[in-house]
């Protein structure tokens, strides 16, 4: 037998080997239990989750010579030829090479006959949204009145291009993104069935390359093991996929952060030698620098989808930063992404990025910014009103340049400000509140008189 992918060879076969989607699952087996079939399903999400993998355990549930049974024995006849694609009532369709109006006449004439061997007969059609306009008002009729034990199964990964007179015919499943954390586990038991180990660092790069999608990442997993053999490491992951490294990120972003720009200069230098393109390396930048702020601003759940050596790399850089720091870092660099891919000289709008996040502690003193878990809450300060009015809102000064500038301060310049907070002159204290509530009592009557203009019977 030739060779099958592990994408082909660890797909799921019963509705309880499919991950992460157990909103799907659990509804078509109750719905198989309680024969409340559907006549047409419509699986939505991203590529590589499952869709085309749930439409045929769907079929296999249906036909199985046990069923209608949400546990398809696969052991049978039907539930062998469904899963290898030979099945004669179970019909894949490419919706993009049978997109016109004549294909879908011909479906519709062959929808009318009976399933051969007195199961159901199902077309699982793929990428549906590729059909012509004219294609889908031919699917109308019998898509909303279909002959008995005829099921439409439709897959697709944009279902915003699928008519809403299909939408409002379909029972609609939006499938979703696989986590990291579910995803790692599954590669994990899998690959030890085939004797292969892939540490920690190696599963992680693997998971967060794929972007949710488990069959890229088993597509990883095929050039890894002919790459790097049974035994996978981190490094290995890297080498193959072109992936940043870690202590690159943290080494570039600690020396923007010092204001080492300089620094930041070299080590662009040296990424671009070792093979790395600005685009590569700007976007595995702005993904660092999101962790970092996490970590900064003390949010951890974010980053968990990490391995432990690159969270414990992230909350090192982190300590003693400022999240307000990191978060214009961030705002700098994102923006020349960018720029780098419509400009003419993307490394100088890389290096220009950095070298002026460089400035920013010496421009803003952020370096001498406490971490935000020491800053003083503006809630515990128990500061005099008038004083702090004075400090933070100084309108009779701005309204009489009419700038309308408003002063913004943050509870650590407060609480290390030289405007004192209890001041122990109660006279000036009396004079200012007495002054407020005269200000108070000029607006209360404005306001009334202008009430008193108003007529009656209006």
């Amino acid at each position: 037998m030739s060779y099958l992918v592990f994408a082909r060879k660890w797909r799921p076969q019963t509705f309880r080997d499919v991950i992460a989607q157990e909103h799907v699952t659990k509804t078509l087996r109750n719905a198989i239990e309680t024969e409340r079939i559907g006549h047409a399903y419509l699986f939505t999400g991203p590529r590589g989750v499952g869709k085309t993998t749930t439409a045929r355990i769907l079929a296999k549930a249906l036909n199985c010579e046990s069923g209608p049974t949400p546990d398809p024995c696969m052991n049978c006849e039907a539930c062998r030829r469904i899963a290898a694609g030979g099945h004669f009532d179970v019909l894949e369709i490419d919706g993009a090479s049978n997109r016109g109006i004549d294909e879908i006449r011909d479906l519709r004439e062959k929808a009318q006959y009976a399933a051969a061997e007195g199961g159901y007969k199902i077309y699982i059609i793929d990428e549906v949204h590729m059909l012509t306009r004219e294609a889908f008002n031919a699917l109308l009729k019998i898509l909303e009145e279909p002959p008995d034990r005829v099921i439409f199964i439709f897959a697709t990964t944009e279902p915003r291009k699928v008519p809403a007179t299909i939408l409002s015919r379909c029972q609609r499943f939006d499938f979703r993104r696989i986590p990291s954390s579910v995803m790692g586990k599954y590669i994990s038991d899998e690959a030890g069935k085939e004797g292969i180990t892939i540490n920690a660092d190696a599963l992680s790069l693997v998971c967060r390359a794929s972007g949710g999608s488990m069959r890229d990442a088993l597509s990883i997993m095929d050039q890894l093991v002919s790459f790097s053999g049974k035994d996978i490491a981190g490094e290995a992951v890297s080498k193959l996929l072109g992936l940043v490294e870690a202590d690159l990120l943290a080494d570039i972003s600690a020396s923007v952060i010092h204001s080492q720009g300089a620094s930041a200069l070299d080590l662009v230098e040296d990424a671009l030698v070792r093979g790395y393109s600005i685009e590569e390396l700007i976007d595995a930048l702005v993904g660092f620098l999101r962790n970092l702020l996490l970590a900064a601003s003390g949010a951890e759940k974010g980053i968990t989808d990490l391995s432990d050596s690159e969270i414990a790399l992230i909350e090192q850089t982190a300590s003693g930063v400022s999240d307000v720091h990191v978060l214009n870092i961030l705002r700098l660099v994102s923006g020349a992404s960018e720029q780098i891919r419509t400009g003419a000289s993307p490394r100088i709008s890389l290096e220009a990025a950095l070298m002026t996040a460089s400035k920013l502690g010496v421009a803003f003193g952020f370096e001498d910014l406490p971490p935000v878990t020491e800053r003083v809450a503006v809630s515990a300060v128990t500061a005099d009103k008038t004083a702090v009015s004075k400090v933070i809102h100084p309108q009779e000064e701005i309204d009489s340049d009419g700038s309308g500038a408003t002063a913004v301060i943050e509870a650590d310049t407060l609480s290390n400000s030289s405007v004192p907070l209890n001041d122990s002159n109660d006279e000036d204290t009396q004079e200012a509140d007495s002054s407020e509530k005269e200000k108070e009592n000029s607006f209360v009557k404005k306001v009334s008189g202008l009430f008193d203009m108003i007529p009656e019977n209006r």
